[in-house]
């Protein structure tokens, strides 16, 4: 079955005579469509031919080798399945990265969040009066100021409901007990 058909003696080179052919034909530019699927269909069932030949020929060594030196198959698999542990790795490492590039993202912006609240919150009256020389602002400034921290401190407030919120979703809760069924009548 593995035998050229030539007296080449040479499959590969049948086998990329056979593709030549078959390039040839597809390029010629004579205008009988009819012999043209001819020759067509003639040059690639002779390429498929050789494809299988070679393909049968190349099976057949193989099975000679694996039967003749079973180690090689072995060597040959360990090489695969090492092959397949590393990229594996490789890919392990990636989302590592990935990962460890996420959590500093997430802490950046935690850390971040936490800054602003520190900046947006102002400092208590008496921490403003011993730092500013300043004399008393009028009335109707210390309102205002009066408005814009209790502003601060409800923003604050919703803040730290919102952080707990997520925190009680991230937190696994334990199953509900099963209901148990109500007792029978007692005696």
């Amino acid at each position: 079955m593995a035998t050229p058909s030539n007296g080449s003696g040479n499959l590969v080179e049948e086998f990329e005579e056979s593709f030549q052919a078959c390039l040839n034909v597809l390029t010629k530019q004579e205008a009988s469509p009819s012999v043209e699927k001819e020759e067509v269909k003639v040059e690639v069932e002779r390429f498929i031919d050789l494809a299988r030949q070679m393909e049968a020929f190349f099976l057949q060594k193989r099975f000679l080798l694996s039967a003749m030196k079973p180690e090689l198959l072995v060597k040959e698999d360990n090489n695969e399945l090492k092959c397949e542990l590393q990229r594996k790795e490789e890919l392990l490492r990636r989302h590592y990265d990935k990962i460890s590039q996420w959590q500093s993202l997430l802490q950046d912006l935690q850390g971040h969040t936490v800054y602003n609240k520190c900046q947006q919150q102002p400092a208590p009256q008496s921490i403003q009066q011993a730092a500013s020389p300043a004399p008393r602002q009028p009335p109707g400034v210390q309102a205002q100021q009066a408005q814009q921290m209790a502003a601060a401190a409800a923003a604050q407030q919703a803040a730290l409901q919102q952080q707990a919120a997520l925190q009680q979703q991230q937190v696994p809760r334990p199953p509900h007990p099963p209901a148990y069924p109500a007792a029978g009548p007692r005696r």
